[in-house]
This record gives C-alpha cells, sequence and structure tokens, in this order.
C-alpha cells in the first residue's frame, strides 16, 4: 500500500471532517425529522451523533499522539425536508466511513500502528452498527 506517516495523518483529518460533519447532519435531522413511525430511529439518531463526536475525540487523539494537528475543518453535511432521504443521506456517509476506516487500519498496520488500527477497528465496528440501524429504518 506505500503510506507513510504524514499520508496517514492527512488521511485521519480528512476522516475527522467527515466525522464532525456526520454528528452535525445527525443532530440536524433528529431535530427536523418528524411522524410518528420515525420515533425511534429519530432517538437512534441522537445516539449516533453522540458516537460520532466520540470518534472525533479518538481520532483528534490519535492525530496528535502521532505528531499531527487534528483539523477544525467539517466536511459536507447533507440535508432534505424529507425523512427518507435524510436517512438515505445518513447511510451513504456510514457506508462510506465503513469503506474509508477498513483501508484506513490496513495503513495503520502498515505503519505498524498497531493501537490505532485497534481504536479504528472499535470506531468500524460503531460505524456498522449505524449502518444497520439505518438499513432497518428504510426497510432495506
Amino acid at each position: 500500500m506505500n503510506i507513510n506517516k504524514e499520508k496517514l495523518i492527512e488521511l485521519l483529518n480528512l476522516d475527522l471532517t467527515l466525522e464532525y460533519s456526520a454528528a452535525i447532519q445527525y443532530i440536524q435531522h433528529a431535530a427536523v425529522m418528524t411522524g410518528a413511525q420515525f420515533g425511534d430511529i429519530i432517538k437512534e439518531l441522537r445516539i449516533h451523533a453522540n458516537e460520532e463526536i466520540t470518534h472525533a475525540i479518538t481520532l483528534a487523539d490519535q492525530i496528535s499522539f502521532l505528531g499531527g494537528v487534528p483539523t477544525i475543518e467539517v466536511g459536507e453535511i447533507k440535508t432534505s425536508d424529507d425523512n427518507i432521504a435524510m436517512l438515505s443521506q445518513d447511510l451513504e456517509g456510514e457506508e462510506d466511513a465503513i469503506r474509508r476506516y477498513k483501508v484506513r487500519i490496513e495503513q495503520a498496520e502498515e505503519l505498524k500502528e498497531f493501537a490505532l488500527a485497534q481504536q479504528l477497528r472499535t470506531i468500524l465496528a460503531t460505524e456498522q452498527e449505524h449502518a444497520m440501524d439505518l438499513y432497518q429504518a428504510l426497510g432495506k
């Protein structure tokens, strides 16, 4: 794969921007989503928001530990007036995160950053749980 520490820090900072935006997107979606049939997923979205903040803290700590400076940039935040579209936007973000973290784990291991890889595995597992919640809510 051929990665160096500087490139890994850069990629982790990209992941960090997307964790920030995921948290904001979940907070906004949970606040504007309406309808009794969405009550359960609204509660889940609030939990997801908090878990994304935890991921951001973990990534920021790992970036700092590796000698980098955690970003304060925020990635794209998607919004909609339609509940199903919002859930689809959230699922799209989770699927992207799952793909990225699988690669990031391999990159961390290539650099023998095994503790980082373990932290990323924990984040990956949570992102997969989020995707499963969203699949269920969307009836997929």
